[in-house]
Protein backbone atom coordinates (compact mmCIF):
# COMPACT_ATOMS: atom_id res chain seq x y z
CA UNK A 1 0.00 0.00 0.00
CA UNK A 2 2.77 2.75 0.28
CA UNK A 3 1.90 4.41 3.19
CA UNK A 4 4.89 6.88 3.37
CA UNK A 5 5.41 7.42 -0.19
CA UNK A 6 3.88 9.64 -2.84
CA UNK A 7 1.76 8.87 -6.04
CA UNK A 8 3.03 7.48 -8.49
CA UNK A 9 3.54 8.69 -11.79
CA UNK A 10 5.49 6.77 -14.26
CA UNK A 11 3.54 5.51 -17.27
CA UNK A 12 1.28 2.67 -16.81
CA UNK A 13 3.80 0.74 -19.51
CA UNK A 14 6.49 1.42 -17.23
CA UNK A 15 4.68 0.62 -14.11
CA UNK A 16 3.67 -2.77 -15.83
CA UNK A 17 6.63 -4.03 -17.18
CA UNK A 18 8.63 -3.46 -13.91
CA UNK A 19 5.43 -5.33 -12.16
CA UNK A 20 5.81 -8.25 -14.06
CA UNK A 21 9.56 -8.46 -14.27
CA UNK A 22 9.96 -8.17 -10.50
CA UNK A 23 7.36 -10.81 -10.27
CA UNK A 24 9.37 -13.05 -12.86
CA UNK A 25 12.56 -12.37 -10.99
CA UNK A 26 10.70 -13.44 -7.47
CA UNK A 27 9.52 -16.89 -8.83
CA UNK A 28 9.44 -19.59 -6.67
CA UNK A 29 12.95 -21.72 -5.96
CA UNK A 30 14.18 -24.16 -3.68
CA UNK A 31 12.54 -26.29 -1.52
CA UNK A 32 10.45 -25.75 1.25
CA UNK A 33 12.37 -26.76 4.70
CA UNK A 34 10.65 -29.31 6.22
CA UNK A 35 8.17 -29.48 8.61
CA UNK A 36 8.50 -30.75 12.35
CA UNK A 37 6.94 -33.76 12.89
CA UNK A 38 4.48 -31.57 15.61
CA UNK A 39 3.57 -29.01 13.53
CA UNK A 40 0.93 -28.78 10.62
CA UNK A 41 2.04 -27.28 6.91
CA UNK A 42 1.22 -23.99 6.65
CA UNK A 43 -1.22 -25.26 3.77
CA UNK A 44 -3.10 -27.61 6.35
CA UNK A 45 -3.10 -24.55 8.53
CA UNK A 46 -4.74 -22.30 6.09
CA UNK A 47 -7.17 -24.99 5.00
CA UNK A 48 -8.60 -24.95 9.00
CA UNK A 49 -7.92 -21.27 9.86
CA UNK A 50 -9.12 -19.69 12.02
CA UNK A 51 -8.81 -22.89 14.35
CA UNK A 52 -6.40 -23.75 16.04
CA UNK A 53 -3.43 -26.10 14.42
CA UNK A 54 -1.08 -28.72 15.57
CA UNK A 55 2.37 -27.45 16.42
CA UNK A 56 1.16 -23.96 15.89
CA UNK A 57 0.28 -21.32 18.37
CA UNK A 58 -3.19 -18.80 17.56
CA UNK A 59 -1.69 -15.27 18.36
CA UNK A 60 -4.69 -13.75 16.97
CA UNK A 61 -8.63 -14.36 15.83
CA UNK A 62 -11.08 -12.49 14.76
CA UNK A 63 -14.15 -14.67 13.13
CA UNK A 64 -15.95 -11.35 13.09
CA UNK A 65 -19.37 -12.51 15.18
CA UNK A 66 -22.10 -9.46 15.84
CA UNK A 67 -25.16 -8.30 15.48
CA UNK A 68 -25.21 -6.09 11.41
CA UNK A 69 -24.50 -2.66 11.71
CA UNK A 70 -22.40 -2.88 15.11
CA UNK A 71 -18.77 -1.81 15.32
CA UNK A 72 -15.48 -3.77 15.27
CA UNK A 73 -14.54 -5.28 18.20
CA UNK A 74 -11.78 -4.26 20.59
CA UNK A 75 -9.07 -6.12 18.65
CA UNK A 76 -8.88 -3.29 15.72
CA UNK A 77 -7.99 0.09 16.11
CA UNK A 78 -9.70 2.89 13.31
CA UNK A 79 -7.25 5.03 11.52
CA UNK A 80 -8.90 8.08 10.82
CA UNK A 81 -7.41 10.35 7.31
CA UNK A 82 -6.40 10.91 4.40
CA UNK A 83 -3.19 8.60 3.27
CA UNK A 84 -0.22 9.64 0.97
CA UNK A 85 -0.90 6.97 -1.56
CA UNK A 86 -2.84 9.05 -3.85
CA UNK A 87 -6.34 7.92 -2.60
CA UNK A 88 -9.26 10.48 -2.54
CA UNK A 89 -11.06 8.94 0.23
CA UNK A 90 -10.96 9.83 3.97
CA UNK A 91 -11.39 7.05 6.29
CA UNK A 92 -13.49 6.99 9.15
CA UNK A 93 -14.82 5.66 12.87
CA UNK A 94 -18.15 5.11 11.43
CA UNK A 95 -20.25 2.28 11.34
CA UNK A 96 -21.76 3.67 8.17
CA UNK A 97 -18.06 2.35 6.47
CA UNK A 98 -16.63 -0.31 8.96
CA UNK A 99 -18.97 -2.74 10.26
CA UNK A 100 -20.22 -6.20 11.52
CA UNK A 101 -22.73 -7.57 8.98
CA UNK A 102 -24.42 -9.81 10.89
CA UNK A 103 -23.66 -12.75 9.09
CA UNK A 104 -19.94 -13.62 10.36
CA UNK A 105 -18.50 -11.32 8.64
CA UNK A 106 -16.53 -7.56 8.44
CA UNK A 107 -17.71 -5.26 5.95
CA UNK A 108 -14.94 -2.43 5.12
CA UNK A 109 -17.81 0.16 2.15
CA UNK A 110 -17.06 3.43 0.26
CA UNK A 111 -19.48 5.89 0.58
CA UNK A 112 -19.44 8.93 -1.90
CA UNK A 113 -21.63 11.64 -0.57
CA UNK A 114 -23.67 14.71 -2.30
CA UNK A 115 -20.89 16.87 -2.86
CA UNK A 116 -19.03 13.76 -4.18
CA UNK A 117 -16.46 13.46 -1.57
CA UNK A 118 -15.42 9.78 -0.64
CA UNK A 119 -15.45 7.91 2.62
CA UNK A 120 -14.18 4.59 2.96
CA UNK A 121 -12.49 2.07 6.11
CA UNK A 122 -8.89 1.41 7.43
CA UNK A 123 -8.37 -0.62 10.72
CA UNK A 124 -5.20 -2.01 12.37
CA UNK A 125 -4.71 -4.51 15.06
CA UNK A 126 -4.71 -3.33 18.53
CA UNK A 127 -2.05 -6.17 18.87
CA UNK A 128 1.32 -4.88 17.00
CA UNK A 129 3.88 -7.60 18.07
CA UNK A 130 3.22 -10.78 15.66
CA UNK A 131 7.13 -11.87 14.76
CA UNK A 132 7.91 -14.89 13.45
CA UNK A 133 11.16 -16.21 16.31
CA UNK A 134 14.38 -16.90 15.10
CA UNK A 135 14.36 -20.38 13.52
CA UNK A 136 10.77 -20.39 13.67
CA UNK A 137 7.87 -18.99 11.62
CA UNK A 138 4.81 -16.55 11.47
CA UNK A 139 1.72 -17.02 9.47
CA UNK A 140 -0.71 -14.43 8.75
CA UNK A 141 -4.01 -15.16 6.61
CA UNK A 142 -7.16 -13.61 5.96
CA UNK A 143 -10.28 -14.67 4.50
CA UNK A 144 -11.71 -11.65 2.17
CA UNK A 145 -14.44 -11.14 -0.45
CA UNK A 146 -13.73 -8.38 -2.83
CA UNK A 147 -15.92 -5.12 -3.62
CA UNK A 148 -18.73 -5.73 -6.24
CA UNK A 149 -20.02 -3.09 -8.01
CA UNK A 150 -20.73 -2.15 -11.53
CA UNK A 151 -17.95 0.53 -12.15
CA UNK A 152 -15.28 -0.61 -10.12
CA UNK A 153 -12.58 1.88 -11.13
CA UNK A 154 -10.61 3.06 -8.56
CA UNK A 155 -11.48 0.73 -6.16
CA UNK A 156 -8.55 -0.59 -4.18
CA UNK A 157 -8.80 -3.43 -1.12
CA UNK A 158 -6.11 -4.33 0.84
CA UNK A 159 -5.02 -7.13 3.49
CA UNK A 160 -1.45 -6.09 4.41
CA UNK A 161 1.26 -5.83 7.28
CA UNK A 162 3.47 -3.31 8.80
CA UNK A 163 6.54 -4.15 10.39
CA UNK A 164 7.91 -2.19 13.45
CA UNK A 165 11.62 -1.64 14.83
CA UNK A 166 12.82 -2.38 18.11
CA UNK A 167 11.96 1.01 19.34
CA UNK A 168 8.22 0.16 18.29
CA UNK A 169 8.57 3.06 14.96
CA UNK A 170 7.55 2.44 11.81
CA UNK A 171 10.47 3.32 9.21
CA UNK A 172 8.90 2.65 5.77
CA UNK A 173 10.12 0.90 3.51
CA UNK A 174 12.84 -0.28 5.94
CA UNK A 175 10.96 -2.01 8.65
CA UNK A 176 8.74 -3.58 6.19
CA UNK A 177 5.31 -4.29 4.73
CA UNK A 178 3.74 -7.14 3.68
CA UNK A 179 0.99 -7.18 1.22
CA UNK A 180 -1.02 -10.58 1.33
CA UNK A 181 -3.67 -8.96 -1.01
CA UNK A 182 -3.83 -5.99 -3.45
CA UNK A 183 -6.72 -5.80 -5.88
CA UNK A 184 -7.89 -2.70 -7.75
CA UNK A 185 -10.39 -1.46 -10.25
CA UNK A 186 -12.32 -4.78 -10.23
CA UNK A 187 -9.95 -6.67 -12.79
CA UNK A 188 -9.54 -10.43 -12.66
CA UNK A 189 -5.93 -10.16 -11.04
CA UNK A 190 -4.34 -9.38 -6.98
CA UNK A 191 -0.85 -8.19 -6.19
CA UNK A 192 1.41 -9.82 -3.27
CA UNK A 193 4.27 -7.91 -2.45
CA UNK A 194 7.09 -7.34 0.08
CA UNK A 195 8.53 -3.34 0.65
CA UNK A 196 12.02 -3.22 2.12
CA UNK A 197 15.35 -1.25 2.36
CA UNK A 198 15.01 2.70 0.76
CA UNK A 199 12.70 4.71 -0.15
CA UNK A 200 13.97 4.91 -3.90
CA UNK A 201 15.71 2.30 -5.33
CA UNK A 202 17.33 0.01 -2.78
CA UNK A 203 17.50 -4.42 -1.94
CA UNK A 204 13.48 -3.82 -2.99
CA UNK A 205 13.48 -1.82 -5.81
CA UNK A 206 11.19 0.84 -4.03
CA UNK A 207 8.54 2.40 -4.36
CA UNK A 208 7.39 -0.69 -6.33
CA UNK A 209 8.79 -3.48 -3.75
CA UNK A 210 9.74 -7.17 -4.69
CA UNK A 211 5.86 -8.33 -6.13
CA UNK A 212 4.32 -10.72 -8.16
CA UNK A 213 2.61 -8.96 -10.65
CA UNK A 214 -0.62 -8.97 -11.80
CA UNK A 215 -1.44 -12.45 -11.09
CA UNK A 216 -4.71 -13.55 -13.05
CA UNK A 217 -7.15 -14.59 -10.45
CA UNK A 218 -10.57 -14.88 -11.70
CA UNK A 219 -12.46 -16.62 -9.21
CA UNK A 220 -11.50 -13.93 -6.60
CA UNK A 221 -13.87 -11.92 -8.02
CA UNK A 222 -16.97 -14.32 -5.97
CA UNK A 223 -16.73 -15.46 -3.07
CA UNK A 224 -14.25 -15.72 -0.26
CA UNK A 225 -10.68 -16.21 -0.39
CA UNK A 226 -7.95 -16.85 1.45
CA UNK A 227 -4.55 -14.54 1.32
CA UNK A 228 -2.06 -15.23 3.51
CA UNK A 229 1.78 -15.10 4.31
CA UNK A 230 4.18 -16.65 5.39
CA UNK A 231 7.55 -15.71 7.25
CA UNK A 232 9.94 -18.75 7.29
CA UNK A 233 13.22 -17.98 9.60
CA UNK A 234 13.68 -21.77 9.88
CA UNK A 235 16.61 -22.16 8.28
CA UNK A 236 19.35 -19.49 9.51
CA UNK A 237 20.68 -17.75 6.20
CA UNK A 238 18.36 -19.11 3.93
CA UNK A 239 15.17 -17.28 5.51
CA UNK A 240 12.30 -16.62 2.94
CA UNK A 241 8.24 -15.02 2.11
CA UNK A 242 5.62 -17.48 0.95
CA UNK A 243 2.19 -15.64 -0.33
CA UNK A 244 -0.52 -17.68 -0.58
CA UNK A 245 -4.18 -18.07 -1.90
CA UNK A 246 -6.32 -20.16 -1.31
CA UNK A 247 -3.59 -22.32 0.35
CA UNK A 248 -1.22 -22.83 -2.34
CA UNK A 249 1.74 -20.87 -3.17
CA UNK A 250 1.90 -17.94 -5.38
CA UNK A 251 5.11 -16.07 -4.61
CA UNK A 252 8.28 -16.79 -2.84
CA UNK A 253 10.93 -14.16 -2.45
CA UNK A 254 14.17 -15.62 -0.94
CA UNK A 255 16.59 -14.34 1.73
CA UNK A 256 19.49 -14.49 -0.80
CA UNK A 257 17.75 -11.98 -3.39
CA UNK A 258 17.03 -8.99 -0.52
CA UNK A 259 20.17 -9.49 0.71
CA UNK A 260 21.11 -9.99 4.60
CA UNK A 261 21.03 -6.14 5.87
CA UNK A 262 17.74 -4.99 4.21
CA UNK A 263 16.31 -8.78 5.22
CA UNK A 264 17.25 -8.24 8.65
CA UNK A 265 16.20 -5.22 9.13
CA UNK A 266 12.87 -5.94 8.46
CA UNK A 267 11.67 -9.68 8.15
CA UNK A 268 12.59 -10.36 12.17
CA UNK A 269 10.35 -7.05 13.36
CA UNK A 270 7.05 -7.28 15.10
CA UNK A 271 4.27 -6.41 12.50
CA UNK A 272 0.57 -5.30 12.71
CA UNK A 273 -2.54 -5.90 10.40
CA UNK A 274 -4.05 -3.74 8.19
CA UNK A 275 -7.35 -3.87 6.16
CA UNK A 276 -8.34 -0.87 4.18
CA UNK A 277 -10.59 -0.19 1.33
CA UNK A 278 -9.26 2.62 -0.77
CA UNK A 279 -10.65 4.80 -3.88
CA UNK A 280 -8.00 6.27 -6.26
CA UNK A 281 -4.36 6.20 -5.69
CA UNK A 282 -0.97 5.40 -7.72
CA UNK A 283 -1.79 1.12 -7.99
CA UNK A 284 -4.96 1.93 -9.66
CA UNK A 285 -3.92 4.66 -11.72
CA UNK A 286 -0.94 2.39 -13.11
CA UNK A 287 -2.81 -0.23 -13.61
CA UNK A 288 -5.96 1.33 -15.84
CA UNK A 289 -3.13 3.85 -17.18
CA UNK A 290 -5.75 6.75 -16.34
CA UNK A 291 -7.13 9.02 -13.55
CA UNK A 292 -8.68 6.56 -11.55
CA UNK A 293 -10.01 8.85 -8.49
CA UNK A 294 -12.25 11.07 -11.65
CA UNK A 295 -12.93 8.22 -13.47
CA UNK A 296 -17.13 7.20 -12.55
CA UNK A 297 -17.73 4.53 -9.94
CA UNK A 298 -20.54 2.78 -8.37
CA UNK A 299 -20.94 4.30 -4.32
CA UNK A 300 -21.17 1.67 -1.76
CA UNK A 301 -18.81 -1.05 -2.58
CA UNK A 302 -17.99 -3.18 -0.03
CA UNK A 303 -14.99 -5.26 1.13
CA UNK A 304 -16.03 -7.97 3.44
CA UNK A 305 -13.91 -10.23 5.86
CA UNK A 306 -14.97 -13.84 7.24
CA UNK A 307 -11.73 -14.20 9.48
CA UNK A 308 -8.40 -13.08 10.30
CA UNK A 309 -5.83 -15.24 12.10
CA UNK A 310 -2.11 -15.05 12.93
CA UNK A 311 -0.28 -18.33 13.75
CA UNK A 312 3.45 -19.17 15.40
CA UNK A 313 5.10 -21.84 14.90
CA UNK A 314 8.21 -22.20 17.13
CA UNK A 315 11.86 -23.99 16.41
CA UNK A 316 11.73 -27.12 17.34
CA UNK A 317 13.42 -27.46 21.74
CA UNK A 318 16.40 -29.54 21.77
CA UNK A 319 16.46 -32.67 22.86
CA UNK A 320 17.17 -32.09 26.83
CA UNK A 321 20.19 -34.51 28.28
CA UNK A 322 17.78 -36.10 30.85
CA UNK A 323 15.26 -38.84 30.17
CA UNK A 324 13.33 -37.33 32.73
CA UNK A 325 10.26 -35.21 29.68
CA UNK A 326 10.10 -31.97 30.47
CA UNK A 327 6.47 -30.86 32.25
CA UNK A 328 3.53 -29.99 30.30
CA UNK A 329 2.88 -26.57 29.81
CA UNK A 330 -0.35 -25.17 31.02
CA UNK A 331 -3.50 -23.94 29.03
CA UNK A 332 -5.59 -21.12 29.57
CA UNK A 333 -9.48 -21.42 28.58
CA UNK A 334 -11.69 -18.66 28.89
CA UNK A 335 -12.53 -15.18 27.44
CA UNK A 336 -9.56 -12.65 28.19
CA UNK A 337 -12.17 -9.74 29.65
CA UNK A 338 -12.45 -8.05 32.78
CA UNK A 339 -14.60 -9.80 34.88
CA UNK A 340 -14.53 -13.47 33.11
CA UNK A 341 -12.91 -16.11 34.55
CA UNK A 342 -9.69 -17.85 33.03
CA UNK A 343 -9.38 -21.30 33.88
CA UNK A 344 -5.99 -23.47 33.54
CA UNK A 345 -5.99 -27.15 32.71
CA UNK A 346 -2.01 -27.82 34.21
CA UNK A 347 -1.26 -30.79 31.54
CA UNK A 348 -0.80 -33.23 34.88
CA UNK A 349 -2.35 -35.60 36.71
CA UNK A 350 -0.43 -35.02 40.07
CA UNK A 351 -1.27 -32.41 41.93
CA UNK A 352 0.19 -28.74 41.72
CA UNK A 353 0.28 -25.65 42.57
CA UNK A 354 -0.65 -22.62 40.79
CA UNK A 355 0.52 -19.12 40.13
CA UNK A 356 -1.20 -16.34 38.09
CA UNK A 357 0.52 -13.31 36.39
CA UNK A 358 0.11 -10.32 34.94
CA UNK A 359 2.83 -9.56 32.19
CA UNK A 360 4.85 -11.45 33.96
CA UNK A 361 3.95 -10.12 37.18
CA UNK A 362 2.61 -12.18 40.33
CA UNK A 363 -0.91 -11.45 40.88
CA UNK A 364 -1.20 -11.47 44.64
CA UNK A 365 -3.86 -14.09 45.97
CA UNK A 366 -4.09 -15.42 42.30
CA UNK A 367 -2.90 -19.25 43.20
CA UNK A 368 -6.30 -21.23 42.38
CA UNK A 369 -6.74 -23.32 38.97
CA UNK A 370 -8.88 -20.10 37.87
CA UNK A 371 -9.03 -16.25 37.74
CA UNK A 372 -11.89 -13.78 37.64
CA UNK A 373 -9.71 -11.17 35.69
CA UNK A 374 -9.67 -8.16 37.76
CA UNK A 375 -9.58 -4.22 36.63
CA UNK A 376 -5.90 -3.88 37.20
CA UNK A 377 -5.20 -6.62 34.40
CA UNK A 378 -6.60 -4.49 31.39
CA UNK A 379 -4.16 -4.16 28.35
CA UNK A 380 -1.76 -6.91 29.55
CA UNK A 381 -1.35 -10.53 29.22
CA UNK A 382 -2.19 -13.39 31.50
CA UNK A 383 -0.20 -16.33 31.90
CA UNK A 384 -0.25 -19.31 34.61
CA UNK A 385 3.33 -21.35 36.23
CA UNK A 386 2.22 -24.84 37.61
CA UNK A 387 4.71 -26.40 39.83
CA UNK A 388 5.04 -29.53 41.75
CA UNK A 389 3.80 -28.68 45.49
CA UNK A 390 7.61 -28.43 46.86
CA UNK A 391 8.10 -25.96 43.75
CA UNK A 392 10.12 -28.35 41.17
CA UNK A 393 9.23 -28.74 37.25
CA UNK A 394 7.50 -25.46 37.16
CA UNK A 395 6.01 -24.70 33.97
CA UNK A 396 4.16 -21.63 32.01
CA UNK A 397 1.68 -21.10 29.95
CA UNK A 398 1.94 -18.91 26.77
CA UNK A 399 0.11 -15.45 27.06
CA UNK A 400 -3.28 -14.74 25.99
CA UNK A 401 -4.32 -11.88 24.07
CA UNK A 402 -4.56 -8.48 25.69
CA UNK A 403 -7.39 -7.95 28.67
CA UNK A 404 -9.97 -6.21 26.93
CA UNK A 405 -12.01 -3.85 29.19
CA UNK A 406 -14.90 -5.54 30.67
CA UNK A 407 -18.63 -4.73 29.40
CA UNK A 408 -21.22 -3.11 32.35
CA UNK A 409 -24.58 -4.84 32.83
CA UNK A 410 -26.43 -1.73 32.05
CA UNK A 411 -30.18 -0.93 32.34
CA UNK A 412 -32.31 1.67 31.17
CA UNK A 413 -33.71 3.95 33.94
CA UNK A 414 -37.37 4.68 34.42
CA UNK A 415 -38.57 8.19 35.94
CA UNK A 416 -41.32 8.18 38.30
CA UNK A 417 -43.18 11.74 39.75
CA UNK A 418 -46.31 14.00 38.08
CA UNK A 419 -45.02 16.26 35.17
CA UNK A 420 -46.17 19.10 36.82
CA UNK A 421 -44.54 22.30 37.49
CA UNK A 422 -43.34 22.00 41.35
CA UNK A 423 -43.40 18.36 41.51
CA UNK A 424 -40.57 16.50 42.12
CA UNK A 425 -39.31 13.83 39.51
CA UNK A 426 -36.99 10.78 40.56
CA UNK A 427 -34.71 8.33 38.24
CA UNK A 428 -34.83 4.77 38.86
CA UNK A 429 -31.63 3.44 37.98
CA UNK A 430 -32.27 -0.25 38.31
CA UNK A 431 -29.40 -2.56 39.22
CA UNK A 432 -26.39 -2.43 37.28
CA UNK A 433 -23.32 -5.07 37.16
CA UNK A 434 -21.17 -6.10 38.55
CA UNK A 435 -21.48 -3.87 41.65
CA UNK A 436 -20.76 -1.77 42.37
CA UNK A 437 -21.32 0.87 39.58
CA UNK A 438 -20.62 4.55 40.01
CA UNK A 439 -23.19 6.59 38.21
CA UNK A 440 -24.37 9.95 37.45
CA UNK A 441 -27.57 11.69 36.00
CA UNK A 442 -28.26 14.26 33.71
CA UNK A 443 -31.54 15.78 33.36
CA UNK A 444 -32.79 17.22 30.06
CA UNK A 445 -35.52 18.92 28.72
CA UNK A 446 -36.90 18.15 25.08
CA UNK A 447 -33.28 16.30 24.76
CA UNK A 448 -31.42 19.45 26.44
CA UNK A 449 -29.58 19.36 29.17
CA UNK A 450 -31.18 21.07 32.35
CA UNK A 451 -28.21 23.77 34.02
CA UNK A 452 -27.45 21.94 37.37
CA UNK A 453 -29.71 19.06 36.84
CA UNK A 454 -26.97 15.92 38.09
CA UNK A 455 -28.68 14.43 40.96
CA UNK A 456 -31.34 11.70 41.63
CA UNK A 457 -34.44 14.03 41.39
CA UNK A 458 -35.33 17.09 39.39
CA UNK A 459 -37.88 19.67 40.50
CA UNK A 460 -39.71 20.74 37.63
CA UNK A 461 -39.64 24.37 36.87
CA UNK A 462 -41.59 26.87 35.07
CA UNK A 463 -39.05 26.56 32.58
CA UNK A 464 -39.73 23.06 31.80
CA UNK A 465 -43.35 23.67 31.02
CA UNK A 466 -44.22 22.14 27.89
CA UNK A 467 -41.49 20.13 27.26
CA UNK A 468 -40.39 16.30 27.82
CA UNK A 469 -38.31 15.30 30.44
CA UNK A 470 -35.77 12.22 30.46
CA UNK A 471 -33.14 11.23 32.52
CA UNK A 472 -29.24 10.13 30.94
CA UNK A 473 -27.56 7.30 33.57
CA UNK A 474 -24.25 6.86 33.28
CA UNK A 475 -22.15 3.84 34.36
CA UNK A 476 -18.98 3.27 35.17
CA UNK A 477 -16.47 1.23 37.03
CA UNK A 478 -12.13 0.50 36.71
CA UNK A 479 -11.67 -1.61 34.06
CA UNK A 480 -14.68 -1.71 32.57
CA UNK A 481 -16.04 0.54 29.34
CA UNK A 482 -18.18 3.33 30.27
CA UNK A 483 -21.78 2.91 29.19
CA UNK A 484 -25.02 5.12 29.25
CA UNK A 485 -28.58 4.55 29.24
CA UNK A 486 -31.26 7.31 29.05
CA UNK A 487 -34.90 7.02 30.46
CA UNK A 488 -38.18 7.49 28.35
CA UNK A 489 -39.70 10.65 28.23
CA UNK A 490 -42.19 11.84 30.53
CA UNK A 491 -45.63 13.89 29.07
CA UNK A 492 -44.92 17.22 28.48
CA UNK A 493 -44.89 19.39 31.70
CA UNK A 494 -47.88 21.38 32.73
CA UNK A 495 -48.70 24.10 34.84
Amino acid sequence: MLPHSSVLSRPFAAVLALVVLVGLAAAPTGAVAAETAEAATPAAVLASAPADAAGWTTLFRDEFDGSAGSPVGSQWEPEVGTWGTGAVDRTTASTANVFLDGTGALAIRALRDSAGEWTSGRIITADKSFAAPTGGRLLMTASVRLPSVVDPIGYWSAFWALGRDANGQIDWPRTGELDMLEAVNGTPQVIQTLHCDLPDGGACDEPYGITSGLQDCAECLTGFHDYSVLIDRSISGAERLEFFIDGVVTHTIEEAVVGESAWDAAIPNAYFLVLNLAIGGGLPNGVCGCDSAAAPKTSGGTMSVDHVAVYRSNPPVAPTPTPTPAPAAPTISGDPTVGSTLVAASGRDVPVTYQWSSDGAAISGATSSSLTLPASTVGTRITVTVAAPDGSSAATSLPTAPVAAGTLGAVTPTVTGTAKVGSTLTASPGTWTPSPVTLTYRWKADGVDISGATGKTLKLAKAQIGKRITVTVTGAKAGYTTAQRTSASTAAVVR
